[in-house]
């Protein structure tokens, strides 16, 4: 007999005696059967999404403060005698304590060896919804129906042991058999903390400003969005739905971890606004009086928004099928001044903003084709700006500013998604030029991991590169890129001392919704700085995105391919003269020691390069390291790159 059955059994003996005093014991919602969706974060700063695990057998949730004693010891018993883990059940603590910081969650966890997720959830709104009213209450779901098939204490009367009925029911699910639903009255009632939840929430004062900033920028008529804020009725329909997505905080679609780093134009909810929000529409999503500020969305709706363009640059026509899957496409056109210019600001504007994704705006040397750029100049040349849905305007940190010489040409990467229908896209690129020179060339340069190798299968597989730099430079902003199987992504700042800062976290990241995320204070970094950068991919049947879980996945721009790439957009502290011109070869050196150094100690070795390179060269490596420590630092490195005729920018985009 399994350590499994033995529990149950021993569960069943020491429960069945007790069950008459449940009835007397407190009240539990039983109006609440079904789990509605929702993603929280854990004491890691993971993201937990309950529909994520749809292939599991089951799901346990425990409501759980930090000074309940009952509550973990119901939790240590359920693991010591089910072993969730084991029998394929994802387990998860869900707190609502009110004011309850990430590093309290964690002090919490490692003081008592807690190895589950414990969720954060601060707005107390998903404990709201599951119906949980009691530290220790325990839900146990079935995700072939997000039906809640038990509801009750985790523990029987003693206390020693699985209570019967949820054992019995667990056990159920796992053998695939589907349990009737059981609602089981607590014996030790522990009522948990409640959230001061606003009352009498105002339409007009509270709820249409608060979308006007966070929601209307892509909700309004002509964008990105399915439908558009353009007065109550509108939102008061769409409610149950508005109420879905900021549960499993799909919206507003700002997905950096609220307890790292502070940023502009943040879009995400406060845990008030996420109170205010959907308790307005639990009580009925009522217009009230007062005025409609969303009746004013259509006003905004303006070409170019921050005033008419110094010069417009206006791609090619593109038509888009109804549906299918469109490949990156590559646009060049000339620029058609007669004199340098240095640009401080830039809007992109798309024709059919339901079909824009992304659009990637750079610049060089005129290639005198044929209005088709090429894919493999993008990454050397100096940006312009990124484009993102909610994401159209760019205007440069003050001081600083992109030099556009004369002759040149504008390069667009434009990245195309179907929506049922045919239509066709002109996108604008608008431009604002600076009076004069300003101190400082704004720099966006990437990090790479050209050299992926993602297991079929694999839910969770980590890869990661970095980005040394030589020179002291202040960082403004930074920017995380994955396709379909992209889980997290998160960026650290290592010092020249060892010293290490995560300053960005994007626990759950999207590939719909891709953005500069701008520092509110700019991190200073010293000469020798590396900026870090680690992206967890998700390439299991778990990822309903996920295009084929059966093959391993290697580095390539196509969505059906992989990306680890980080965008950092900063200025060198000292400026320099040649500071507008890349560096192409200084460049691709720092980009292949990122992913090459695999323990990151400033030096690539033999036995660290790439298989299909490392016997080849073995011999030349050797000789390059003239100061025999074991490995070539970022100058040898580079020599070594050239004499080895592994210069080719290409290696960076195949």
């Amino acid at each position: 007999m399994s350590k499994f059955h033995l529990n149950l059994f021993a569960s069943l003996l020491f429960g069945l005696s007790g069950l008459a005093s449940y009835a007397q014991a407190s009240e539990l919602n039983a109006d609440v059967t079904r789990a509605a969706d929702f993603t929280l974060l854990d004491q890691q700063g993971k993201a937990f999404n309950l529909h994520y695990h749809s292939q599991r057998p089951a799901v346990l949730l425990m409501a759980s403060v930090t000074g309940s004693e009952y509550a973990l010891q119901s939790m240590t018993t359920l693991v010591d005698s089910v072993d969730p883990q084991a029998n394929g059940v994802a387990f998860a603590l869900i707190n609502p304590e009110p004011g309850l910081d990430r590093q309290a969650l964690m002090a919490f966890a490692n003081a008592h060896a807690v190895e589950q997720s414990v969720l954060q959830d601060d707005a107390g709104m998903v404990s709201s919804t599951l119906g949980l009213r009691y530290a220790g209450e325990t839900l146990l779901i079935n995700p072939q129906r997000w039906e809640i098939v038990y509801r009750g204490p985790a523990l029987d009367e003693s206390g020693a042991a699985v209570h019967p009925a949820l054992a019995a029911s667990l056990q159920s699910l796992i053998a695939g058999e589907i349990p009737a639903a059981q609602l089981t009255q607590m014996s030790t009632a522990e009522p948990l903390p409640e959230h001061a939840v606003p009352v009498d929430v105002s339409y007009s004062d509270t709820v249409a400003p608060m979308l006007m900033e966070k929601c209307a920028g892509c909700h309004r008529p002509g964008g990105i969005a399915p439908w558009a804020m353009t007065n109550h009725a509108m939102v008061q329909g769409f409610s149950p739905m508005i109420r879905e997505t900021v549960l499993t905080r799909r919206m507003p679609p700002w997905h950096a971890d609220p307890a790292i780093g502070e940023f502009v134009h943040d879009m995400s909810l406060s845990v008030e606004e996420k109170q205010q929000l959907l308790s307005w529409i639990d009580a009925g999503s009522q217009r009230g009086d007062g005025d409609d500020l969303l009746t004013q969305v259509e006003a905004q709706l303006t070409e170019w928004s921050m005033g008419e363009p110094d010069l417009i640059v206006t791609l090619p026509e593109f038509d888009i099928p109804a549906t299918g899957m469109l490949d990156y496409q590559f646009f060049e056109v000339p620029n058609t001044l007669d004199r340098d210019v240095w640009v401080k600001a830039v809007q992109i504007a798309p024709g059919e903003r339901q079909v824009v994704h992304h659009a990637i705006a750079t610049f060089g040397p005129s290639s005198g084709g044929n209005g088709m750029g090429d894919s493999g100049n993008s990454l050397f040349q100096p940006q312009l700006m990124t484009f993102v849905p909610g994401n159209d305007t760019y205007v440069y940190p003050e001081g600083t500013g992109v030099f556009v010489p004369a002759g040149s040409s504008f390069y667009t990467q434009m990245h195309y998604t179907t929506f049922g229908r045919e239509t066709s896209d002109q996108t604008k690129i608008g431009l604002y030029f600076a009076d004069e020179a300003p101190e400082h060339v704004l720099q966006h340069y990437s990090i790479l991991n050209v050299d992926l190798d993602i297991p079929a299968g694999t839910a969770e597989h980590q890869e990661t590169a970095y980005y040394t730099f030589l020179r002291d430079a202040v960082i403004y902003s930074l920017f995380p890129h994955a396709h379909y199987r992209g889980r997290a992504s998160e960026f650290a700042i290592q010092y020249p001392d060892g010293r290490e800062d995560l300053v960005l976290s994007v626990p759950n990241y999207d590939f719909n919704w891709q953005r500069y995320f701008q520092f509110e204070e700019p991190i200073i970094a010293p000469a020798g700085t590396k900026i870090i950068h680690r992206t967890t991919y998700d390439n299991s049947t778990a990822n309903l995105s996920n295009p084929d879980p059966a093959v391993d996945v290697s580095f390539g721009e196509q969505t059906w391919e992989e990306m680890l790439y980080g965008g950092v957009s900063f200025r060198y502290a000292e400026p320099q003269e040649n500071d507008h011109e890349i560096n192409v070869e200084e460049y691709i050196t720092s980009l292949a020691m990122g992913f090459m150094d695999l323990n990151m100690d400033g030096k690539v070795a033999v036995d660290e390069m790439p298989e299909r390179a490392r016997q080849a060269l073995a011999l030349a490596f050797t000789l390059m390291d003239k100061d025999k420590t074991g490995g070539l630092e970022h100058a040898e490195f580079g020599q070594f790159m050239v004499q080895a005729n592994m210069m080719n920018q290409d290696a960076f985009i195949q």
